[in-house]
């Protein structure tokens, strides 16, 4: 298969390392073929569409199990091409693609997919685009996109599903596992996507949080950080800890923030049976960026686990400072340090007075996208004159290549939902 000579971009190799080179899109009828049927035992075939005679064959494969008829409209995954970033990739939508659509689609025991083909050094990723996406729209031009990790999640996970920015739903399939998702067999939801969805759906999205009732709820329950100036964050910490413990879980995540271990990383959380860290944190949804940790516990985590997530919950801020630093004095208070006017206000100019929390995502670092998503930063000093250690800065603006998860309480109708391709239909996770 002779290699495209256009730009290099990330291609992932079958030992999940990433290199910079061409494209090697399957191009022929015969290449679509073999890779449907290494994955379906073949049982794939293909029918040709609409004018039989001069130009170019429009290709339509199938697969019929159950009785019931699954069609492929179908083409490579390619890079962009410059100046698109080298982790994003498209498919490109033929505008045939609708009128085969809109022929077949009222058709009994028929199902019909968009299937994006990812190939590189005899790796096959299969890109499922759900349809109802993209039918209503113009196909002139028009690509479906896909990222780097995205690829990888699939290639690691066996299947990997998500919903992107631009609220498209996205399935990529191994080779091993594509048949069983096409058949409906491997439907599984991620165990701890699905705690995360139930912590979600009682944590206190969407109210004005007020640091004092914050501060003295953590209190109440002896929080060992319920001191800690950052409260927002503290606040997040106690009431996922308490979640954590109600739902007794242990063997999905452990909330670790809180034992002193020198075995562990330093990080919020680890999950047991995928056996990798987490970490919470909250950050204000104004700001591009996030303070990540410590940087060789990152690199550490990754190297050993293979991965480190880091759980986001952003919320809109209202700074104490504009409110005569009601909080700061009150924190004071809670705090035994019992306030009289005229003396200096801790913490005054830092303060938050409230938070509302509006959305979480969850993003994975690991070995094929790292370097864009971190950037560097140095912390000063300690209060005693001592350096800190430098720490990354998780880039939010960036997001397509590295989120695997994410909920928005605006919009939560569609974020608290798992993907049911076969019937074309979203249906409720069985978490909720």
């Amino acid at each position: 298969m002779k290699k495209q000579q256009v730009d290099k971009s990330e291609q992932i190799l079958p030992n999940l390392s990433i290199v910079l080179d061409y494209d090697e899109p399957l191009t022929t009828e015969k290449e679509f073929l073999f890779a449907f049927n290494l994955a379906l035992n073949n049982n794939c075939n293909s029918i040709v569409y609409g004018n039989k005679g001069k130009g170019k064959k429009k290709h339509v494969y199938y697969f019929e199990h159950n009785n019931i008829k699954e069609y492929f409209l179908t083409g490579s995954i390619t890079y962009l091409s410059k100046p698109h970033p080298l982790f994003k990739k498209r498919f490109q939508l033929k505008t045939w693609f609708k009128d085969f659509y809109r022929e077949y689609c009222n058709k009994p025991n028929t199902i019909i997919h968009l299937i994006g083909i990812y190939h590189y050094e005899g790796l096959y990723l299969f890109v499922d685009f759900l349809t109802s996406d993209y039918m209503n729209r113009k196909l002139n031009s028009s690509a479906a996109h896909i990222y780097s990790n995205d690829l990888y999640q699939g290639l690691t996970n066996g299947i990997f599903e998500k919903i992107d920015r631009n609220g498209n739903h996205i399935s990529v399939s191994n080779i091993h596992s594509f048949k069983g998702y096409i058949t409906g067999i491997n439907k599984e939801v991620n165990p701890i996507f699905s705690l995360f969805t139930k912590f979600n759906n009682q944590f206190e999205f969407g109210k004005w949080i007020l640091a004092d009732s914050a501060i003295s709820q953590m209190k109440n329950a002896k929080w060992y950080q319920w001191k800690g100036t950052e409260w927002p964050g503290w606040f997040l910490e106690y009431k996922f800890s308490s979640f954590i413990i109600a739902e007794n879980c242990k063997n999905e995540m452990v909330y670790i923030g809180n034992i002193k271990d020198k075995s562990l990383l330093d990080f919020d959380i680890f999950f047991p049976r995928a056996n990798h860290y987490g970490d919470l944190k909250a950050s204000d949804i104004d700001k591009k960026e996030a303070p990540g940790n410590d940087q060789n516990n990152v690199l550490k985590a990754i190297n050993k686990y293979g991965k480190l997530w880091y759980v986001i919950y952003e919320h809109k801020t209202i700074k104490d400072s504009i409110k005569q630093n009601e909080m700061a004095i009150k924190r004071m208070n809670l705090l035994g340090n019992s306030y009289r006017p005229g003396e200096k206000i801790s913490y005054a100019s830092k303060m938050k007075y409230s938070v509302e929390f509006k959305r979480m995502k969850i993003f994975e670092l690991n070995r094929i996208n790292l370097n864009s998503t971190l950037s560097s930063f140095n912390q000063g000093h300690q209060p005693d004159g001592a350096s800190r250690k430098p720490k990354f800065l998780i880039n939010k603006s960036n997001i397509d290549n590295f989120i695997i998860f994410s909920y928005n309480y605006d919009n939560s109708e569609n974020k608290n939902y798992i993907l049911d391709e076969r019937k074309g239909v979203l249906n409720v996770a069985s978490s909720e």
